[in-house]
């Protein structure tokens, strides 16, 4: 008895079904390896990328910070009363009509010197000194 025609198998040359395993499986691989190299390394790509958006943020969130800081000790410096303070202070002026006084800082302690040999013989009268 014959099978029916649609459920005889296909006749295939003998040399042909030894490779046929082997060349599937080469084309499992190449596929595998293309959808990786389209989906996954870009994602890699992608991730890398964002850490580096968030890095970047952090530090543009750090100089705007600083940048308002600084804007407000432009405007705190633009007052009369800061430029005077920092004229008086820094730059020692006066006003027309004021007196400016220096006072100097005291002067320094001579050294006092151990009298033990070699410095007794600095504060010795030695008969060779002028």
């Amino acid at each position: 008895m014959t099978a029916p025609a649609f459920v005889r198998r296909l006749a295939l040359p003998p040399g042909l079904t030894r490779w046929l395993k082997p060349l599937l499986l080469a084309a499992l691989a190449v596929a595998t390896i293309a959808v990786a190299a389209a989906y996954v390394f870009p994602t890699r790509t992608w991730i890398d990328q964002r850490a580096a958006i968030a890095e970047t943020q952090a530090s543009l969130d750090a100089l705007d910070a600083e940048r308002d800081a600084l804007a407000a000790r432009v405007a705190e410096l633009d007052t009369d009363s800061e430029i005077e303070l920092i004229a008086r202070t820094q730059y020692g002026l006066v006003l027309p009509g004021e007196e400016a006084y220096a006072v100097l800082p005291a002067p320094e302690r001579p050294v006092d010197l151990p009298t033990v040999w070699p410095f007794g013989t600095l504060t010795d009268e030695s008969p060779l000194a002028p």
